[in-house]
């Protein structure tokens, strides 16, 4: 009875909590599942002004698991020139990484995001006089890249994995960053963010490595990021203490 009720007011609470939180509730088989058990009536996605809006709080912030990311972009930066931002929001990461690394002459940083999150980008962009910075809302120029960062998105994206199955070329370096992985079954949660509720993928190891060695890639490097976690209250085997991030490359033929 207790717990039945300590369970309540947390679906009470969590369906009408607002501002600077990070919330999940609830394991599900798929984004469906997770959709159709968002409180009726609210926001779903970033594509809105206040979802698009939350995180310029973090405006040029570094963050633990933001320093392997730097590491293997710094080097491969050293022979390469594009870098496609996938869920890159304001291009955060381009204005917080160029106070540390040196981006070469003639680079072009690409951010593909949902369109609230493009116009507040390009406006930022503009701002800040940023001209190797641009923004789309699809992944036509992922063809072209050198390096695919996803840090902290593919947890967003209904089937991230047969997106880039998908494409007709995969750059040959990849970061994922900020990833909800372990070694339990994978499944979909529910993230209230603040502004809005999404479903959100917790991944499978295993499965995650194995889908890109599908692709044809090695996994080089792989870490935790201490400063990101999520807890699924009354699900203990879903809550992940730290998430992880991976850098992997194209095999040679």
């Amino acid at each position: 009875m207790l717990g039945s009720a300590v369970e309540h007011a947390y679906n009470w609470y969590f369906n009408r909590a607002r501002g600077h939180v990070r919330l999940f509730r609830g394991v599900y088989a798929n984004f469906a599942a997770a959709l159709a058990a968002i409180p009726p009536g609210q926001l779903t996605s970033f594509d809105n002004a206040p979802s698009a809006e939350r995180v310029l709080a973090e405006w040029l912030a570094v963050y633990p698991s933001d320093y392997p990311v730097m590491f293997w972009l710094a080097k491969l930066l050293r022979d390469h020139r594009f870098v496609f931002d996938w869920g890159g929001n304001v291009g955060l990461k381009y204005f917080a990484y160029r106070r540390y690394i040196d981006y070469p002459p003639g680079h072009h940083w690409v951010v593909a995001d949902v369109p609230a999150v493009v116009e507040l980008g390009k406006k930022t962009a503009l701002r800040e006089g940023a001209d190797a910075i641009r923004f789309t809302t699809g992944l036509e120029d992922l063809v072209r890249a050198d390096v695919l960062i996803a840090a902290g998105v593919l947890q967003f994206i209904e089937d991230p994995f047969a997106t880039l199955r998908a494409a007709s070329r995969i750059p040959r370096h990849i970061l994922f960053n900020k990833v909800p992985v372990g070694d339990m079954p994978k499944a979909v949660t529910l993230h209230n963010m603040g502004t809005a509720f999404c479903p959100y993928h917790l991944f499978n190891r295993r499965e995650l490595v194995s889908a890109l060695d599908a692709l044809d890639y090695r996994l080089v490097d792989e870490w935790k990021s201490p400063d990101v976690s999520c807890e699924v209250p009354f699900f203990a085997e879903y809550s992940i203490g730290a998430y992880s991030g991976f850098y992997f490359e194209k095999r040679e033929r």
